[in-house]
């Protein structure tokens, strides 16, 4: 767990796509600001636009064939069985398009291939952390998105929590008054550093020719 920091992500029923969303924008707000250390900041991402980004990938791929054998189609079947209240694929899919709807392997495989980004997922035993088995491994990828699973505090009674698992290697999270902070001194530092560098003009003495008698 220490080379991972825990960002906590809100619990609605969407925590995933939460987290994932979120994971990107800490991806995309990492910065040197001191020295060689890198930061960054937690924002709240485009859950909404993910899921609906996720359900049509499903939708369009229901015959893409998993690392077991099956497929996207095969998953989703299996699921139904499980849901009394789901009769149909499209009854899946509607179901998975509305907010709060909770994502599970089905969803992570349609992200992956979406992001072209493995994805993993683990959970706590004791002080270690190990996977699960909830997650995908995309062939090629060199920048996994990391997720914790919790049994924790959400929409649903009963359900777990996805939530971040940012490494450390990567930049430290901090707050975004912190990092707006450092950002201001850094390029304060950087200006002077540039004055620095800066020769400074010559000062040139310019004869004057006297006058003819």
């Amino acid at each position: 767990m220490e080379k991972y920091t825990k960002v906590n992500v809100v619990g609605d029923g969407s925590c995933y796509f939460h987290a994932v969303t979120g994971y990107l924008e800490l991806d995309k707000h990492v910065k040197k600001l001191q020295g060689n250390k890198k930061y960054t900041y937690y924002k709240k991402g485009n859950a909404s636009r993910l899921r609906k980004r996720v359900v049509a990938w499903l939708r369009k791929n229901l015959d893409y064939k998993l690392t077991n054998g099956l497929t996207i189609r095969d998953d989703i079947e299996d699921a139904i069985t499980q849901d009394s209240k789901l009769n149909s694929i499209s009854d899946y899919l509607q179901h998975m398009s509305k907010p709060g709807s909770y994502a599970g392997q089905i969803e992570i495989t349609g992200t992956s291939n979406i992001l072209k980004r493995s994805i993993r997922t683990f959970i706590r035993r004791g002080s270690a952390l190990n996977n699960v088995g909830l997650g995908y491994e995309l062939k090629g990828s060199k920048d996994d998105i990391h997720l914790y699973h919790n049994s924790g505090s959400t929409k649903h009674a009963g359900l777990h929590h996805f939530e971040i698992l940012y490494p450390k290697s990567k930049a430290l999270v901090i707050s975004k008054p912190v990092y707006d902070k450092l950002t201001l001194k850094h390029k304060k530092t950087a200006r002077k550093a540039v004055s620095k560098r800066r020769l400074p003009k010559k000062n040139r003495t310019v004869k004057r020719r006297g006058k003819r008698p």
